[in-house]
């Protein structure tokens, strides 16, 4: 028996003592005159959650991009700032991805992470200057790998990008925004007025 208030295991809301689960779906303190006598069973708690996850986050795996699957099965809640480095189980801290993105996500720190810490005052029980540093020194790697077919300025602005670089994970989005800095800047379209003024036949 729980004997002080704590959180849902599910979905991270406050529970009295006694408890493991909110009463679901109106939380724990039961909204006026709404009937909410007994908890709703874990799996079904679980289901329902997973699904108000999905429709927040738009049918989209924060990690990958892609859709997230109809059904439960394929997904896992996932912890953004990690529970390892003091991650609460609260509802803001919680989202939805597939089973390999939230394998390949395991314990790593985002920018949204230090984001959320940042909002709630969370102290994240580890050096976040020492995991940026790894962070940058694997992109700088990656930055030297791709250039090498592209010469030394191309180099240099993806070498640039990688010590600057404030985007942390997905590993996809990392190397992207250093692809794009090694390309350059693009050269800026010309005003529709004067592509108009080059279509049109010469005066005779």
């Amino acid at each position: 028996m729980f004997t002080e208030p704590g959180w849902c295991g599910v979905c991270g809301l406050p529970v009295p003592a006694g408890e493991r689960f909110c009463r679901w779906p109106f939380g724990a303190g039961a909204g006026a005159g709404q009937p909410d006598d007994e908890v709703v069973p874990w799996a079904s708690h679980s289901l329902a959650f997973m699904t108000e996850l999905v429709e927040l986050q738009h049918w989209r795996c924060p990690w990958c991009g892609d859709c997230l699957p109809d059904s439960p099965r394929g997904t896992a809640i996932d912890h953004i700032i990690p529970r390892v480095y003091g991650g609460p189980h609260r509802r803001w801290n919680l989202q939805l991805l597939h089973q390999e993105c939230n394998s390949a996500k395991g314990k790593k720190i985002t920018a949204e992470a230090l984001e959320l810490a940042d909002a709630h005052g969370v102290t994240i029980s580890m050096d976040i200057g020492h995991y940026r540093a790894g962070v940058r020194r694997r992109a700088a790697i990656y930055a030297v790998r791709a250039t090498r077919q592209l010469g030394g300025e191309a180099r240099d602005r993806a070498l640039a990008e990688a010590r600057n670089l404030t985007v942390f994970f997905p590993e996809a989005k990392v190397h992207a925004v250093i692809r794009a800095a090694a390309e350059g800047p693009r050269p800026a379209a010309a005003p529709a007025s004067h592509t108009r003024e080059a279509l049109r036949p010469a005066d005779r």
